[in-house]
């Protein structure tokens, strides 16, 4: 019979290197009882870590749309805002046509005209509002101004509607050297066939608006891409600006009664159609509004399913996972015990 040797050494590192291994499965088990999913997914899933990838995968896809619709809805409401803006301030001018609709009196013109030109200022600078560097109302061409300062000596609008009205007036027969001078069948006839095809073609591009027709496009959900901005080239706003050009050029002016009621009327008609244009417009944006909503609903219906799904793959026994722990722990004593009676061993002990 042959004695086999085995040294306490020997011994001492199987015990070390049990307990170095132990520890390092304790410390796994105790993350899994903490945070109740697998620590190493790859090794827990094995074939099944393919289905994990492609649901976490999923996920993000959602959250990126989730933030995006939050962008498209602060984006939204400015514009609803603003165009709530608009459209008070388009009443306003309303309210002041009328108010002045027979008046003579060179006082109340001069009042009237200065509340007008104010009003519009105002719509000038709602419909050139900005968010997050963007223009709200500039279409696809979000990094430019839409709409320029009419009252700006300068600027285009302007220079276009002076250039307009010395060649209607030199074109007369006689010729006329200022508006006072018109009838009321020169004012019908320049007011329609000169000045409104100033804002219902493309002068409303070349001198006014620096807009584009095509609309910002937003996908807001896996399978639904919407309009999420509209732009100045809208009939509301080129209705409105239409009724101010004609209140503060030549309302303003002393012009003769007949003439006067042809240029209130067509003011008039110019800012209601401009109201219900604008309100048109915010009912356009509020249907974009109402999809983004109930997109983001059916996106966190998706989400909660796909946590709902990830979480069953990835979810451990909390049961079997703080059993585990506890017999890895006994294990790691026992190993320290022993190791502790292997260092106990000396010959000094037995003489």
């Amino acid at each position: 019979m042959t004695t086999m040797k085995i040294s306490s050494l020997s011994l001492q590192n199987s015990l070390r290197y049990m307990a170095m291994s132990t520890q390092s499965d304790l410390t796994k088990a105790r993350r899994e009882v903490t945070t109740g999913t697998f620590d190493d997914y790859g090794l827990s899933l094995g074939a099944h870590m393919t289905r994990s990838v492609d649901l976490t995968g999923e996920l993000a896809r959602l959250e990126n749309l989730k933030d995006t619709n939050s962008i498209v809805t602060q984006r939204l409401e400015a514009s609803q805002s603003s165009l709530a803006q608009v459209s008070k301030n388009a009443q306003t001018i309303l309210n002041s046509l009328v108010s002045l609709s027979g008046n003579v009196d060179a006082t109340s013109i001069k009042t009237t005209t200065d509340t007008i030109k104010s009003a519009f200022t105002a719509v000038t600078s709602a419909a050139n509002m900005s968010l997050n560097g963007e223009y709200l109302f500039s279409g696809i061409n979000s990094d430019v101004k839409p709409l320029t300062d009419y009252a700006d000596p300068a600027s285009p609008a302007k220079t276009a509607y002076d250039t307009a009205l010395n060649t209607f007036l030199g074109a007369q027969v006689p010729a006329l050297t200022s508006v006072t001078q018109m009838s009321a069948a020169q004012m019908t006839d320049f007011i329609t066939n000169t000045l409104t095809p100033m804002f219902t073609g493309t002068d409303w591009t070349t001198n006014w608006s620096s807009a584009t027709d095509q609309n910002m496009t937003t996908r807001v959900n896996r399978n639904e891409i919407i309009e999420t901005s509209t732009n100045t080239n809208s009939t509301g706003m080129r209705q409105i600006a239409l009724a101010m050009v004609i209140s503060t050029e030549l309302l303003s002016k002393n012009l003769p009664t007949d003439a006067r009621q042809v240029a209130s009327k067509a003011a008039i008609d110019a800012v209601g159609q401009g109201i219900a244009g604008i309100d048109l417009q915010r009912g356009q944006l509020g249907l974009s509004q109402a999809r983004v909503k109930e997109a983001d609903a059916n996106l966190d219906a998706q989400r909660t399913i796909i946590e709902t799904h990830i979480s069953d793959l990835v979810s451990v026994d909390p049961y079997e996972a703080s059993t585990r722990v506890k017999n890895l722990e006994t294990l790691l004593q026992t190993a320290y015990s022993l190791t502790s009676k292997l260092h106990q061993l000396s010959l000094v002990n037995f003489l």
